[in-house]
Order: C-alpha cells, then sequence, then structure tokens
C-alpha cells in the first residue's frame, strides 16, 4: 500500500476540513448558548453530516434528522409502556432496536432511529423526567445538523451538479477517443484493442447515476437546476459505452490480420462525425448550475410539485 504524500493533499480536502472545524465549534457555542446540557451530541451530529459535496450533506441531514425523530419517538412510546427498571429497560432496547433493524427493509433511516432510541431509553434510565431526555436529544442533533447545513451551503459550497457535469464530460471525450480508436483497429486489419480499454467508462456509469439521483432529490431543493442536460450526457455516456464495449468483444473475436475493408473511408468518416458530435455535447452541455435567488423556495416548491413563481428567470453561472 502506497504511502500518503503532500502531493495527495488537494486544497478541496483542506476546505472540508476546515468547514468541518467551523461546524463543530459553532454547534458548540449554539448548545452553549441554547444550554442544552450535552452539547457534545451536537457537535458530533455535526462533523457526521457534513460531507464533501452540497448534495450529499443535504442527504445525510436529511437522513440523521429524520432518523433522529423516528428514533425519539419510538424512545418515548418505550418510556411510556415499559417500567424503568434494569430488566424492562434491557426488553424495550430489545423491542425498538430489533424493529428498527426490520424496517430498514424499507427505509435505511432505522439504522439512525436505532442509535437514538438506545440512547434515549438508556441515557434516561433513572431520571424522573425521562421523556425530556428523548426531547433533548432531537434538539442537539438538529442543533448539529442545521450548523453542518448552514457551513456547506454558505462556506466553499462544492456543487455535485458541476463535478458531475465535469466528469460526463471527460468521459464523453473519452469515448470519442475510444470510438475512434476501436474503429482504427478494425479498419487496420481488425487489429486487437486491449481488453481493459473500457473499464475505467464501464465503472464510472453507476456513479453517474447515483450522483444525478442526488442532485436531483437533495441538490435541486437548494439551487435551481435544469437536469436535462446532465440527464442527456449521462443516458448518452452511458448508452455509448455499452456500444464500446460490444466493438471492443467483437474485434477481439476477430482473426488479427484479418481482412481489408472495401468501405473503409466511410467507416472512419461516421465514426469521426459521432466522435465530433460527443465532443460537441462535452463542450455544450450547460445550464446545469443555475441559480435563483430564491432558490430554496423555488427548489421546495418544485418538491412539492407546485408551480414556479412568475417573474423569475433561472440565471446560469459563468
Amino acid at each position: 500500500m502506497r504511502r500518503p504524500t503532500l502531493a495527495d493533499i488537494s486544497p478541496a480536502h483542506i476546505r472540508h476540513g476546515i468547514k468541518t472545524g467551523i461546524a463543530a465549534v459553532l454547534s458548540l457555542l449554539l448548545a452553549d448558548v441554547l444550554h442544552i446540557q450535552y452539547g457534545y451530541w451536537a457537535v458530533i451530529s455535526a462533523v457526521i453530516a457534513m460531507q464533501m459535496n452540497v448534495a450529499e450533506a443535504i442527504e445525510m441531514c436529511l437522513y440523521r434528522f429524520i432518523g433522529t425523530v423516528m428514533g425519539a419517538v419510538m424512545g418515548v412510546v418505550a418510556i411510556m409502556v415499559f417500567p424503568d427498571t434494569p430488566v424492562w429497560n434491557g426488553v424495550s432496547v430489545f423491542v425498538t432496536t430489533g424493529l428498527c433493524a426490520f424496517l430498514t427493509r424499507w427505509d435505511p433511516r432505522y439504522r439512525m432511529a436505532a442509535i437514538t432510541v438506545s440512547i434515549v431509553i438508556l441515557a434516561s434510565a433513572g431520571h424522573a423526567e425521562r421523556i425530556d431526555v428523548g426531547l433533548f436529544r432531537v434538539l442537539e442533533i438538529a442543533v448539529g445538523v442545521g450548523c453542518a447545513f448552514v457551513v456547506t451551503v454558505t462556506l466553499w459550497p462544492v456543487r455535485a451538479a458541476v463535478g458531475l457535469r465535469r466528469d460526463l464530460a471527460a468521459q464523453a471525450e473519452n469515448c470519442a477517443d475510444h470510438l475512434t480508436t476501436l474503429v482504427d483497429s478494425f479498419l487496420a486489419r481488425q487489429t486487437h484493442a486491449p481488453a481493459n480499454l473500457l473499464d475505467h467508462l464501464t465503472r464510472a456509469i453507476p456513479r453517474n447515476r447515483e450522483r444525478l439521483s442526488k442532485v436531483r432529490r437533495h441538490e435541486s431543493l437548494i439551487y435551481f437546476y435544469d437536469n436535462q442536460p446532465l440527464d442527456t450526457l449521462s443516458t448518452t455516456v452511458e448508452r455509448t459505452t455499452d456500444h464500446l464495449r460490444t466493438m471492443l468483444r467483437s474485434l477481439d473475436a476477430c482473426t488479427p490480420d484479418g481482412h481489408d475493408i472495401i468501405m473503409a473511408p466511410e467507416m472512419r468518416d461516421l465514426a469521426e462525425t459521432v466522435a465530433r458530435t460527443l465532443r460537441h455535447m462535452a463542450a455544450t452541455t450547460s445550464g446545469v448550475t443555475g441559480s435563483r435567488p430564491t432558490g430554496t423556495l423555488a427548489g421546495l416548491r418544485s418538491a412539492l410539485g407546485l408551480q414556479p413563481e412568475s417573474g423569475h428567470d433561472a440565471a446560469t453561472e459563468p
């Protein structure tokens, strides 16, 4: 395993470290202002919720906060149902965490709920006001998640859509290059190409889908995006990669130094036309990072299925 060096340090990771530290300190200060007894839970939540880009941070914030609320509700119900004794506390932890583990089949946020319900039941054992403990857990988590969210979207925000657009453009360029390479190899009496020629594109496809889904579901709540160009380019890269893999398999199945192709000029012209089209799509895909002055409200209105307010046109970034 290669040892890390100073060359591996990127400005993005340095900024992320600074942002995480700011979010942790901010959550600690806010917990102190609100006189929260266990403010370290807010700090822990802030550190967990901080992610490299806005889409993943929003996803983690929602995951942690909603899971905490579900776990706190289950913990309060368990406190009201089971007596405060060591045996019954053990029974309530068994029942609630087992139920949460079962419910993760439908919603992964129940993993967070299982952690919260355990804390609510066990941390409140022996206290007179056990329900207050559960409510304060929600408040502590909310403070940490809120601080992480504010820092993520205000200080050096890294938009997943911008990175995805850049990576898709590079992948489209690679598709164009590989198409030319495969056609040239086929026309050169079926010269074989490396079997791993398209591995990096194949590995990128599921990551592209996941990132595009996060942009649609989470980042679009904050920024106004026209996701159609990203969707089109992602689909184009995916389908082109599938066709290139078929071409590669067919080429490698041919006998080397085989036949001259009569329509070689026409095939080469067709490949160059397709390659130019891919490069043009990579260079002109834009309009995906526009933001409105009321981006949050517009995003929420869109998520709720409401029509956008009139008089607000999407502005695009340079």
